[in-house]
C-alpha cells in the first residue's frame, strides 16, 4: 500500500480515468479532480466526471478553455474543423493547467489515465511523453509528480481492475459523438465494447 499523498487528478468522465480515482480513493489518497470543458461534443462525460467525485466525496473543479467565439482547441471532437479526433496538445495543456493547481494548493502528485490501447492514435499518451512532461515541469523548477499507473495497460485490464473496484460503467462515457446515449460506431466506442467484453 502507497503511503497516502495529496493529488490532483485529471477526471474526463471516461471509464480509465474513472477507474484510477476509485484506486487512488481506495488507497486512501486525498483527492481533487480536475475536468476540463475544451469545447467537446462529448461534454456529457463532464457531468458524469463530477457524479463520481460528488459519489465519493472528493473535491471537484471545471476547468473552462472554450472562448465564446468557439471551441479554443479545434478538432473533430470540437467544431469538426479536421477529421482527426486527436486534440492539439491537449494533455499537455491538462497537465500543466493541473501541475500548476497541485504546486500552489502543496499537491505533490497529478495523475492522468493514459494506457497502452490509446498511444497509436494519441501522442500524447505515450510514456514517452510523459517524461518529456515531467522534464518540462522539472526545467520550470516544480518538483510535481506526473503519475501515469495505467500507461502500460489495455483498457481491458483497466476494466477488470474497475470491475473488482464496483465502478458503475453505465456511468462513464467514452463516445467522441455528443448526444443521449453512445453510439456504438466510433473508434472509442468499439474500444469499450472490446475492453468490457474481455
Amino acid at each position: 500500500m502507497p503511503l497516502p499523498k495529496t493529488i490532483i487528478h485529471l477526471l474526463s468522465g471516461g471509464m480509465d480515468s474513472t477507474v484510477l480515482l476509485y484506486e487512488l480513493h481506495k488507497q486512501g489518497h486525498e483527492l481533487h479532480t480536475v475536468a476540463f470543458n475544451y469545447g467537446q461534443t462529448h461534454i456529457k462525460e463532464l457531468q458524469l466526471a463530477r457524479w463520481h467525485s460528488i459519489n465519493l466525496g472528493v473535491q471537484h473543479s471545471q476547468i473552462e478553455l472554450t472562448r465564446r467565439d468557439g471551441p479554443f482547441l479545434r478538432c473533430a471532437l470540437t467544431d469538426g474543423s479536421s477529421d482527426s479526433v486527436v486534440v492539439p496538445n491537449r494533455n499537455a495543456i491538462f497537465l500543466m493547467i493541473a501541475a500548476g493547481i497541485a504546486a500552489s494548493n502543496g499537491a505533490q502528485t497529478v495523475t492522468i489515465g493514459c494506457n497502452k490501447d490509446d498511444e497509436k492514435a494519441f501522442p500524447d499518451c505515450t510514456w514517452r511523453f510523459i517524461q518529456a512532461a515531467q522534464a518540462t515541469l522539472k526545467a520550470g523548477g516544480s518538483d510535481v509528480e506526473l503519475c501515469a499507473p495505467y500507461i502500460g495497460w489495455t483498457k481491458g485490464q483497466i476494466a477488470r481492475l474497475g470491475e473488482g473496484l464496483n465502478v458503475d460503467f453505465s456511468k462513464t462515457w467514452s463516445c467522441y459523438r455528443g448526444g443521449i446515449a453512445e453510439c456504438g460506431e466510433c473508434d472509442a466506442c468499439e474500444k469499450r465494447k472490446g475492453a468490457l467484453c474481455e
